[in-house]
């Protein structure tokens, strides 16, 4: 599984940080049912990312190169009893863990955002707050003439209701609120580098 080896790969390479993450992830993982899986039509696992799912280039942040459209997710046969979802995109090489996105309280019946969903708010989703304080989709915009980074995004069934959690929590937040109530685990991972 493509997911499994990116995560492997680079649990060695990381350190400390990504191997708390990748507990995350796996700690979970077994509760799912085989099948409960994540895809997306705007890139596949393992693979490029297309640069409209950057974040825009400003005056403060003239490396980036996109236009902050949220890729498009679809997840399905989730694990029974399942009341809502959370959502989580975060950067596998920054060692200070890089959240980029945030979402928590889906309800049961949203399997699928399209594209630019997630970047802009919604009563589809709760808003949390990644790492530069954004409440919505944040993309990616890593240093020129760095290496190819891995993106996973997370998506965890839990069985609290979707207004149960308050805006505003961030990822370390959401982990702490959701343990215990967590009802399966899906990722795919896409990939990025900053064209030169």
């Amino acid at each position: 599984m493509i997911v499994e080896r990116h995560f492997k790969q680079l649990l060695v390479a990381s350190g400390l940080m990504l191997a708390s993450s990748y507990m995350v992830f796996t700690a979970h993982a077994a509760e799912a049912p085989t099948g409960f899986n994540v895809t997306s039509s705007t890139f596949t696992d393992g693979g490029m990312m297309p640069a409209r799912t950057a974040y825009t280039k400003a005056a403060n942040f003239p490396n980036c190169v996109g236009q902050n459209v949220s890729p498009q997710l679809s997840w399905s046969k989730p694990y029974p009893g399942v009341k809502s979802f959370a959502v989580v995109m975060f950067d596998l090489e920054d060692i200070q863990n890089d959240t980029d996105l945030v979402a928590y309280g889906i309800p049961a019946a949203v399997t699928s955002f399209a594209e630019g969903e997630f970047s802009k708010p919604s009563d589809k989703f709760v808003g949390g707050r990644g790492s530069r304080g954004d409440a919505t989709w944040r993309g990616m915009c890593p240093p020129p003439g760095t290496a190819p980074h891995h993106y996973a995004f997370i998506v965890r069934g839990t069985d609290l209701d979707p207004k149960e959690l308050p805006p505003g929590l961030t990822s370390a937040e959401l982990d702490a609120r959701l343990r215990g109530h967590l009802r399966g685990t899906a990722a795919i991972v896409g990939v990025f580098v900053r064209p030169q």
